[in-house]
């Protein structure tokens, strides 16, 4: 008696297998698509506000790091004796503060070649650029002179309506006469022109900062 061999079925998929792989892979490319077009979506959308919220925190940083760092400044070539000792203070005003925009000495770091990273006095002043609609740090060391018409210009803030920056300035509560409590004013008006403001009160980009400078005094009426 003999036995034949099973014949093995040709290898290979069946046709309904093909059908069910192709589907099962479909499924899964549409949904790794779907998850990847909702993720470029979301990242598009949220980037330029994490953009413009990263830039507001380098402005503020900036600017509270600068006010903090300011000095009343006598030059030898603007002031014949300082105030207090019979004669007016007749350089520069130290400390300008308006309604949009603000100029001050700080001390600064810097680097330049063979000195290395240095602190160094330098005039900043933060105003409105309308016709970029920007922010603008401006520097002006030694150097420049200490001179805002040869400063250096950074933008700080793109895109930024005119109204979104502001300044209010530190002054003694007339009522109360207590140094230590004060009211807000949008210009610092102080007669002895050296004297540089206790606080500054910073709006930008629809958020609010105080910075309280250690070396500033209260303002008074004038």
């Amino acid at each position: 008696m003999t036995t034949k061999k099973r014949e093995k079925p040709p290898a290979g998929f069946t046709f309904i297998e093909l059908i069910i792989a192709v589907t099962i892979f479909s499924i899964i490319a549409v949904s790794i698509y779907s998850t990847f077009h909702a993720g470029i979506k979301v990242w598009l959308k949220t980037s330029p506000m994490i953009e413009a919220n990263q830039a507001l925190r380098v402005f503020f940083n900036t600017v509270s790091l600068d006010l903090k760092n300011a000095v009343a400044y006598y030059g030898k070539e603007e002031v014949l004796s300082k105030p207090g000792f019979g004669q007016e203070y007749e350089g520069k005003i130290n400390f300008e503060g308006a309604p949009d925009r603000i100029s001050f000495i700080t001390v600064i770091s810097v680097s330049g070649p063979g000195a290395g990273m240095h602190d160094e006095l330098a005039r900043v002043t933060y105003l409105y650029d309308k016709a970029n609609k920007t922010v603008k740090r401006l520097v002006a060391t030694r150097a420049e002179g200490l001179d805002e018409a040869n400063a250096k210009a950074f933008d700080m803030l793109y895109g930024v309506e005119e109204k979104d920056l502001g300044f209010l300035y530190c002054y003694k509560d007339m009522i109360s006469n207590s140094e230590y409590e004060y009211e807000w004013k949008d210009a610092w008006e102080e007669k002895n022109v050296v004297n540089i403001p206790r606080g500054v009160k910073i709006r930008a980009g629809g958020f609010t900062k105080t910075v309280f400078i250690p070396s500033g005094e209260l303002g008074e009426e004038t």
